[in-house]
């Protein structure tokens, strides 16, 4: 089973506002150089329903998900973001999980 995260992208208009980070979601693989993470970054299906005409706003990211260890940045307002790690299960349901979790998650080879 997959589990689904769902980001939105918002963006700026006009010459004054730059971009806003687009939101991601990385498979986290083993270990990396020096504490940090090796990552696999995951493709995503975009969805215009609810999009504005400019497209500012309403653009949604969905991320399907197969059981493992992920890394998640996902926009939720213009001045703000949450970057946080989810286990996926094998029935498709996640949990957050802290980065000392994915450390030891690594370790055991979960």
């Amino acid at each position: 089973m997959y589990a689904v995260i769902k980001g939105e992208l918002i963006n700026g208009s006009g010459v004054r506002f730059a971009p806003r980070p687009h939101p991601w979601v990385a498979r986290i693989t083993g270990v990396g150089e020096q504490y940090s993470l090796a990552r696999q970054f995951m493709d995503c299906v975009y969805d215009y329903t609810y999009a504005r005409r400019s497209g500012g706003r309403g653009i949604h990211a969905y991320y399907f998900l197969p059981p493992g260890l992920y890394d998640c940045f996902i926009v939720t307002s213009w001045r703000h973001h949450d970057r946080f790690f989810i286990r996926v299960r094998d029935d498709g349901q996640y949990y957050i999980i802290s980065r000392d979790e994915v450390d030891l998650c690594l370790r055991n080879g979960i």
